[in-house]
């Protein structure tokens, strides 16, 4: 039968009155039809997200209808669901006028049979069927089945046209021409393809657009630049993660290198933003494998030098000593003192100054080079405890970060394990932080450099917990003793809903699972009452201190232990 792949015809029904409700019903009681009633219009417009109708009904009257329209533009707004509305009587003065406004089609129910009613429904629902499907290909790369430049079109006028911040993410591969040429065609559309993928899967909740035979592009919108920023920062950490790893290209394994260029604007024209993250994706190019740039308008004095500069000057740092471990000191919120810290890496840079990780750690991500200053963070933070220990101070845990390039070197565990023993570091003090993207590119290679690590006491925590789609089955994988809750959740306490309900949700889920939980970016008092009163376990912030150098730590640690003797 021709209708049988629209069976059941979804059918959603406003029906703001039982008596309405139960005129209806009899004629839509068919096994072909599956209908869900709604008394209010807001309860209707929520649930069609979800269930995706292929008619929406309105029984009301058509006078009072075409009076309150704009009541009506929730549901206008859905994409290829008609309209119809539906009433005891409508005579065709009244339908020609609903039907000027925008709806699908008038019914009648006087003198109506069940089987001229599904019948109407049927054929409404073939020409949404169709009208969706010419839509869709009319709106999507026929490479890839994203969305296609006509739809990112709109989609940027639309942010910035919203009085929001947009950030706007260009992704293109580098020397496509060379892989078409060496490979052909086909392999340079299997490239094309593999790209897609790999962002389809770092961005679940948002669409990606193809606007070019290589280029792909994202649009972000938030409240305000930061907040827009914070989003395109842990998008860039995860894209960077899955972007470095090797491509199979029809069988031939080989390195394909992205560019990423990143512009931010509020109230900015369309063709603005492409330009400056067209301009920020070409210094992106000037850098090896999976890189990105932000978009600088104007460079303030201060600003560092740029990444190329910065790289260079990386390999002199490390052998002139010039990295420092800084110190964030974690709070136990049951008893107000310091029981451990994050180790955080400083760069004092003859010329320049001091230069902050935002700056250098991308760049060394980049180039692979955070691998050799990985080692020494854990080598120094070792010899920092010494310090600690020979001064009469001690901390319970002292967590490091690891970085995804980290994960990529095979001797990662062998390696630290011989830190560990030149520095004669006590392994039950470190604390491991980790991202998602440093454990999503292998998950087998990760999992047994973290259960060799286990072995030897050091413990690990998730770092910007809640931010990624991965999170809660990264728990079952791997041995993980804390969750940190990331800051962009504790800046919305206690004032955001939303922010409060993810908040406790981690602490419970932590309680649960017998885990410990660090809130980071602490910075007001409402904030730490609202984490003493749901049991959060410890607190860092700028509320207790910023991140400080080892002598300004050892300070706070000794009148920390004083207060509390």
């Amino acid at each position: 039968m021709r209708y049988s792949k629209t069976r059941p015809i979804k059918i959603l029904v406003l029906a703001e009155s039982l008596p309405s409700q139960l005129a209806l019903q009899p004629l839509l009681n068919h096994p072909d039809l599956q209908v869900n009633f709604y008394p209010e219009l807001s309860a209707l417009t929520s649930a069609a997200t979800d269930i995706r109708p292929h008619l929406i009904l309105l029984q009301q009257p058509p006078h009072q209808v075409l009076h309150h329209l704009a009541r009506y533009q929730g549901v206008f707004e859905l994409p290829y669901t008609p309209l119809i509305v539906i009433d005891h009587q409508i005579d065709n003065q009244q339908g020609e006028r609903l039907l000027e406004a925008g709806f699908a089609d008038f019914i009648s129910l006087q003198d109506l049979t069940e089987e001229s009613l599904l019948r109407s429904f049927r054929l409404l629902t073939q020409a949404q069927i169709k009208e969706s499907e010419v839509a869709y290909l009319r709106e999507s790369d026929q490479l890839t089945k994203v969305w296609n430049r006509g739809v990112f079109n709109q989609a940027l006028g639309q942010g910035c046209s919203s009085g929001e911040a947009v950030a706007l993410l260009t992704i293109d591969v580098d020397r496509l021409r060379e892989f078409n040429r060496r490979l052909g065609y086909c392999a340079g559309d299997a490239i094309i393809r593999e790209l897609c993928n790999r962002l389809l899967v770092c961005t679940p909740r948002h669409p990606l657009y193809r606007i070019g035979s290589d280029e792909f592009a994202i649009v972000l919108r938030a409240e305000n630049a930061e907040k827009v920023r914070r989003k395109a920062d842990r998008m860039l950490e995860e894209m960077v993660g899955m972007l470095h790893q090797d491509f199979d290209i029809l069988g031939e394994v080989d390195v394909v290198s992205t560019s990423i260029g990143v512009a931010i604007g509020t109230a900015c024209q369309p063709d603005e933003l492409i330009t400056q993250a067209a301009l920020a994706s070409e210094k992106a190019k000037q850098l090896p494998g999976c890189s990105y740039t932000f978009y600088e308008e104007k460079l303030p004095p201060n600003e560092p030098p740029a990444p190329s500069v910065l790289a260079a000057d990386i390999w002199t740092a490390l052998k002139l000593s010039q990295f420092e471990l800084y110190y964030q000191p974690r709070i136990d919120l049951a008893s107000g003192q310091i029981v451990g810290a994050e180790a955080l890496m400083r760069w004092n840079h003859p010329e320049r100054g001091l230069i902050m990780p935002d700056d250098f750690i991308p760049v060394s991500e980049h180039t692979g080079q955070i691998v050799p200053m990985g080692f020494w963070a854990i080598m120094q933070a070792g010899r920092d405890l010494k310090t600690l220990h020979s001064n009469g101070l001690r901390l319970e845990k002292l967590g490091i970060n690891l970085s995804f390039r980290q994960f990529q070197n095979d001797t990662l565990a062998e390696t630290i394990k011989r830190i560990v023993s030149l520095e004669n570091i006590d392994t039950n003090i470190l604390e491991f932080e980790l991202t998602e993207s440093s454990l999503f590119s292998d998950d087998l290679h990760v999992k047994h450099s973290v259960d060799q690590l286990c072995s030897t006491g050091i413990d690990f925590s998730l770092d910007d917990f809640g931010t990624g789609y991965s999170s809660f089955s990264l728990l079952q994988k791997l041995p993980v003793s804390t969750l940190k809750i990331d800051r962009s959740f504790v800046a919305g306490l206690p004032d955001n809903s939303g922010d409060a309900e993810i908040v406790r949700a981690i602490i419970s889920l932590a309680r649960n699972m017998k885990k410990r939980v660090i809130a980071e970016g602490v910075e007001t008092e409402q904030q730490l009452a609202f984490l003493r009163e749901h049991q959060c376990d410890q607190a860092q912030g700028f509320l207790y201190s910023k991140p400080v150098p080892l002598p300004a730590f050892m300070k706070m640690l000794r009148a920390s232990a004083s207060a509390h003797l």
